[in-house]
């Protein structure tokens, strides 16, 4: 007998064929787990519904709403944080160019090459540095002690997504 299918209709009030009837009245007084599921089942078809208290709907309507006010909020208030961050960023990063830009258009052409420059340099130095690190590593470091070190790695990142993902989950409002 397919304990799986069985529970699954069970657990969804779906009909059972007269066949599978049949196996699961054969199958119950061998099994505890199924004849407890039954029992539940049974006992759950003859509770009778509780009726909510008067104004529970406009009471609970309006406490979704006033959450969902207080989420366009919070949007909206990050939102414009990011925004100013961002544009600060971007200003404070083109700062040279806007001095230049004031001054003469060779300046501004000057200014931007040499910022270009600049930036392309220091990528490449970064990635120097980074393979000379990763060549001298690779000489002392045995290749088993690597995949340790990544698998641990890994293992934490799992971690991390899984206790944040949890995080997200608990802190859904209703």
């Amino acid at each position: 007998m397919d304990h799986q299918h069985i529970e699954k209709k069970l657990l969804n009030d779906e009909q059972l064929t007269p066949e599978e009837n049949r196996a699961l009245r054969n199958h119950l007084p061998n099994c505890p787990i199924c004849s407890a599921l039954v029992e539940a089942n049974l006992a759950l078809k003859h509770v009778t519904m509780a009726a909510p208290a008067p104004g529970f709907a406009n009471r609970f309507t309006t406490r979704l709403a006033g959450q969902r006010k207080a989420q366009k909020r919070r949007y909206f208030f990050g939102g414009l944080i990011l925004f100013l961050s961002g544009a600060g960023a971007l200003l404070w990063l083109a700062s040279p160019l806007l001095t230049a830009a004031l001054s003469s258009p060779a300046d501004i052409l000057t200014t931007w090459v040499s910022f270009i420059v600049a930036t392309l340099s220091f990528i490449q130095t970064f990635s120097e540095a980074g393979k000379v690190v990763f060549r001298v590593a690779t000489g002392f470091i045995s290749p088993t002690t690597w995949a340790f070190a990544l698998s641990l790695l890994s293992i934490l990142g799992m971690f991390i997504l899984s206790f944040s993902q949890k995080l997200l989950v608990q802190r859904q409002p209703v």
